[in-house]
């Protein structure tokens, strides 16, 4: 049992728990300091989505686990920046749209932007957010090894899963404190349900031997 215990240990990547939740403590910092609501969460959710998706084009043309020419990662990457690209965009326009709604629930004067955006706490946050991603990138691409196994096409629709369950989680989550008129104090349970998903998708992934989504 113990060495059972110790195998399955081994294959969680226990540095990559420790990023999902440096990466998820800068939101509920928000939540708990700084006075942020459902508003400026799933913003900043939303925005952290374009960071994966930019990273996810190095890896596409990185990856070198099958047969796959330069001109056919091109393509791929193409294809990706485009289809996510556009995934993106409709997801953005939702969270906004009920960012919008969540706002004038609770008295901001200014609008989405000007508590997003126009604030430099924000936009510290998300260069936090930034930071967690590229060091998780640089963390496990450096490995020639990671590489030369990784394929082009897995290594593209692994944002997919992050960006339809993690967020679309989210989504649901503040549209329904928004119908049910729940303090803002409780989005900090919409922070913390998803580092646990990320936390749960990654350990699932360690254990199977493959990278998380």
């Amino acid at each position: 049992m113990t060495l059972a215990l110790s195998a399955t240990a081994r294959r969680i990547s226990w540095r990559a728990m420790a990023l999902i939740v440096v990466g998820n403590l800068i939101p509920i910092f928000g939540v708990l300091f700084l006075g942020w609501d459902a508003a400026q969460i799933l913003v900043l959710y939303w925005a952290e989505n374009l960071t994966i998706g930019l990273l996810t084009v190095p890896r596409i043309l990185g990856a070198r686990g099958d047969a796959s020419t330069t001109a056919d990662r091109l393509g791929l990457a193409a294809f990706f920046a485009v289809h996510y690209g556009f995934f993106w965009l409709m997801h953005g326009v939702f969270a906004w749209t009920l960012a919008g709604e969540l706002a004038r629930q609770s008295g901001a004067p200014d609008g989405v932007w000007a508590g997003t955006f126009g604030t430099g706490d924000f936009r510290w946050a998300l260069a936090g957010l930034v930071v967690v991603q590229v060091v998780a990138f640089v963390r496990e691409w450096r490995n020639s090894a990671r590489r030369r196994s990784a394929l082009p096409r897995t290594e593209m629709f692994r944002p997919y899963g992050r960006l339809v369950v993690l967020h679309l989680t989210v989504l649901i989550g503040a549209w329904s404190l928004l119908e049910l008129g729940a303090p803002a104090s409780t989005v900090i349970l919409l922070c913390v349900g998803k580092m646990l998903l990320e936390l749960i998708t990654e350990a699932i992934a360690g254990l199977r031997g493959r990278p998380a989504a």
